[in-house]
């Protein structure tokens, strides 16, 4: 792999004996208790650089983190002289896609899985069928997927193989006993409600059935049967269902995950809940003794990430990728021994409003590299200001990789005087700035190499044909507020627009605002 990864870059590589290599893989021995099964040791000197670990996916991870503080130029890398010993925070490190809604080919999600596990994400949550479609082919109903794109057997392998080789686990997703809509189209039988699986009967057979395929093409321990939104009778029904689907996959050695609306205090501790309603659900789960995996609020990436009227259709609620990166996995309240029940937490794509590839990693670009750290990175060592640095040099890869993402804002600093910030009602990319200045000062800037920031001062969008910013200028103040708009360009791409409205003020207007902020980055996210 490391060969391969060499060659991709114009470096000719070739197995050389320990002494003469340049850069040196190895298996720790003794096994170091430090490490575990997912740590490592990087070092880089002027002479090689040195991988150690206590397996071969700690090994891969290094390889992720050396080629993200690298650079190549002219077929030779170069990295800063550095001593890195790492291990993940967090067990579960997750990102989730649901393709009943929209179909996705296989090329598209081996390209998903591809930079998940470049940013050491370990399992792949596929959410396989819903109302919508059924997209696992089924030897024993093979009605299920007529009419429908779906998964054959051969391109469920093929997955598996290549998130393995990535040390992705593939953990599947069979929905039931709501939200089943398509299997009771397909055999009207298994009906008690609606399209609602029955909880007995047939529909406990059927489960049982289409499990049993699952199980036969996903080695994963974990198995997702889903048990979200059930509605009346089935819901008093449902923890007798889960017992038995429960039952039924403890018999075939795998274990149940299910989301937290299956919580009941009589649930068994062996089931993992996935915690998506809210973090307290989370907790009440956790001191029942389930181990839990969180997924609420902003790890819900069909959100929007700025402005809905700037962004791609998405779901109603927002989610910037600062809220990713301040998200806090462990529910508070927890006593060590409840808060060791937390696997880790995952992102969720759910594609209602995402049916190209474009639009879906639009969707989990940037903010799938703040989950990244979240779910890696203890919460007390985490600092956004120095993630914000690290973004570049990120974007650099992405692009370089040909994945799409959503170009990061415009960011405003003013100087020239006291000034200060207040949000605009209902905008997250819009501010006020008040200052006691004639005038002020502007610098623009982007996480972005390569990016060229276009800006008006009159109130216009910009575009190509705006002032291109090539460094700090003078706006002056008069009696009418300058509402300066500014948006990142990238190759024929247009990011979001951000705008500052600024007033000339008095100190007493200022004083008037004690509760505003000191800068724009406080208020607006990248």
């Amino acid at each position: 792999m490391l060969r391969a990864y060499l060659t991709e870059n114009g470096v000719t590589a070739a197995t050389a004996g320990q002494s003469a290599a340049s850069v040196a893989l190895q298996v720790a021995n003794p096994y170091d208790p430090r490490l575990g099964s997912e740590g490592y040791a990087l070092e880089a000197r002027s002479n090689g650089v040195t991988m150690r670990a206590n397996t071969e996916r700690g090994l891969f991870y290094a390889l992720q983190t050396f080629e993200q503080v690298s650079t190549r130029s002219r077929h030779r890398f170069a990295t800063r002289a550095v001593t890195i010993v790492d291990w993940p925070a967090y067990r579960w490190r997750g990102i989730h896609l649901d393709v009943a809604r929209h179909f996705f080919s296989v090329p598209v999600i081996e390209r998903y899985i591809d930079v998940a596990a470049h940013y050491k994400l370990n399992i792949f949550h596929w959410h396989l069928t819903d109302d919508g479609a059924w997209r696992l082919h089924s030897d024993r109903y093979p009605a299920l997927t007529g009419g429908h794109r779906y998964y054959s057997t051969a391109n469920v392998r093929a997955v598996v193989a290549y998130a393995a080789r990535r040390y992705v686990t593939v953990v599947p997703e069979l929905e039931m006993p709501a939200h089943a809509g398509a299997a009771v189209r397909a055999y009207p039988r298994l009906a008690c409600s609606g399209e609602t699986l029955c909880t007995r009967g047939a529909g406990l057979a059927f489960a049982r059935g289409v499990l049993a395929d699952a199980i036969a093409e996903f080695p994963s321990a974990y198995v997702h049967t889903g048990g979200d939104e059930v509605p009346v009778p089935a819901l008093y029904a449902q923890p007798q269902f889960t017992r038995d689907i429960e039952s039924y996959l403890e018999s075939r050695g795998r274990r149940l995950v299910g989301w937290d609306d299956i919580f009941t205090p009589q649930l068994s501790p062996r089931t993992v809940v996935m915690v998506w309603t809210s973090q307290t659900r989370g907790a009440t789960a956790a001191r029942h003794g389930n181990d839990i995996v969180l997924a609420t609020g902003p790890l819900y990436f069909d959100g929007a990430q700025g402005d809905a009227t700037q962004e791609p259709p998405a779901s109603r609620h927002m989610s910037t990728l600062e809220e990713v990166y301040d998200y806090g996995v462990v529910p508070a309240g927890l006593s060590a021994a409840e808060a060791s029940h937390v696997l880790g937490g995952q992102a969720n794509v759910w594609t209602e409003h995402i049916a190209t590839p474009q639009h879906l990693f639009y969707m989990t670009l940037p903010r799938e590299l703040a989950l990244a750290e979240v779910v890696w990175t203890p919460r007390k060592a985490k600092n956004w200001n120095s993630f914000l640095t690290r973004l570049p040099a990120q974007f650099t890869w992405l692009h370089a990789h040909r994945y799409p993402f959503r170009i990061p804002n415009a960011s405003f600093a003013l100087s020239g005087g006291p000034t200060i910030f207040t949000a605009e009602p209902g905008h997250v990319q819009s501010v006020d700035a008040w200052t006691a200045a004639r005038a002020v000062t502007v610098r623009l800037s982007v996480p972005l190499a390569g990016a060229v920031i276009h800006y008006t001062t009159g109130g216009a969008r910009p575009s190509r044909r705006s002032h291109a910013y090539e460094g700090p200028f003078v706006l002056r103040l008069g009696r009418v507020p300058v509402r300066l708009r500014a948006a990142a360009f990238l190759r024929g791409r247009a990011g979001s627009v951000t705008e500052c409205t600024i007033a000339a003020s008095s100190p007493a207007v200022m004083r008037a605002h004690w509760h505003a902020s000191a800068s724009w980055s406080a208020l607006v996210s990248p």
